[in-house]
């Protein structure tokens, strides 16, 4: 269903790597090493922050990179798991109270979204902008997987 491919082909600044553990990695991690102190990661570990659209300007503007988990949230935490690299940069998580419109894949997690939908209100929260051609494309996309899938 891979809503990271849709980010791909919508954002002009994104960078994907593939892997489980610390090793497949090693690139990104050398390419961070560069700039360790505006790199977030989106992950709701016990210590990580909430992302609020109306507050913390003052934080957010020095955030430049954003490491982002995609998988389900099994996978997600596995990787979390098998990535203790990624423990020193903070850590950031969405708010509770939001709901997804992804509606493809189910999700035992109450406020589980799409990354594509993640991404959206990250990119609005840190960067104020207009992130409705995103979820458009969203929109456009659970559309054409219905009408295939016969759902």
């Amino acid at each position: 269903k891979n809503t990271v491919k849709l980010l791909q082909l919508s954002l002009q600044n994104i960078h994907c790597y593939t892997g489980k553990v610390a090793e497949d990695f090693k690139s990104l991690r050398e390419a961070l090493s560069e700039c360790d102190d505006a790199t977030v990661v989106l992950y709701p570990s016990p210590e990580s922050i909430e992302l609020a659209s109306t507050h913390k300007l003052q934080i957010y503007s020095k955030i430049k990179r954003i490491i982002v988990i995609d998988g389900s949230w099994k996978q997600a935490y596995g990787l979390w798991k098998r990535n203790p690299w990624l423990d020193k940069y903070p850590f950031y998580r969405l708010p509770d109270n939001i709901d997804g419109q992804y509606g493809i894949r189910k999700t035992q997690v109450s406020n589980g979204l799409s990354t594509l939908e993640a991404v959206a209100f990250t990119l609005q929260c840190i960067e104020r902008t207009d992130t409705a051609p995103l979820y458009q494309l969203l929109d456009a996309f659970k559309q054409q997987w219905y009408r295939f899938s016969g759902n």
